[in-house]
């Protein structure tokens, strides 16, 4: 009887012992890869810092009281621009694949809550950073030994001091197609927002870094 009851015990081990093991890789695979989602968010940030580098221009992740704010990155000039020390942008940053391209907007479906931050007015330019990319996101980056090639696009808007909204949940956006977010593009932006720090502070010339 005693041998039967070890037998048992041993038997019930080794069958709790497979269920746990089989949980633990379950939850290990589900940790370890990100979701498509996440994926999306890292892959815009991503493509967004490259842009910048090339603009000379630093990105800053937002933390999460600036991310609850609606502000998820940062763009900073780490040097002068037109006299003033490190201008910056804030920026809202959406990465989709659903976004209806026209012949010259881009339309987009932006939570109220998001553009509702996005039209108040603010001390620090906030502009909308829409990246665009396949609906398959792995298939955004391809790597051969001649060259890289990377499918994606992004375009800017500001909606700073338009009007606001009665909308519940949703409202559709239109971002001009020549506002393609650019090394170029980013280097006015922050150039005219350099600017806009000057006359907000009323600064002229005089004691502007050179």
């Amino acid at each position: 009887m005693l041998i039967f009851k070890i037998i048992l015990c041993l038997s019930l081990y080794e069958l709790w012992y497979s269920v746990y093991s089989v949980f633990l890789i379950i939850e290990f695979s589900i940790k370890f890869f990100m979701d498509e989602n996440t994926k999306k968010e890292e892959f815009s940030y991503a493509y967004i810092k490259i842009i910048a580098a090339l603009a000379g221009i630093e990105v800053i992740i937002a933390g999460r009281p600036s991310d609850n704010s609606g502000i998820d990155i940062i763009l900073r000039a780490p040097g002068a621009i037109n006299g003033l020390l490190s201008p910056s942008i804030d920026a809202q940053v959406k990465c989709v694949s659903t976004a209806t391209i026209e012949e010259f907007f881009i339309k987009y479906s932006l939570k109220v809550k998001n553009y509702k931050r996005l039209v108040a007015p603010s001390q620090a330019l906030q502009i909308l950073i829409l990246v665009i990319v396949p609906e398959e996101i792995n298939t955004c980056l391809s790597i051969t030994e001649s060259g890289s090639v990377i499918r994606a696009s992004a375009y800017w808007l500001n909606l700073q001091g338009k009007e606001n909204t009665d909308n519940d949940e949703t409202i559709t956006i239109k971002i001009p197609k020549e506002n393609l977010f650019t090394p170029n593009a980013l280097k006015t932006i922050m150039k005219q927002q350099a600017e806009r720090y000057k006359q907000l502070f009323s600064l002229d010339d005089e004691g502007i870094i050179e």
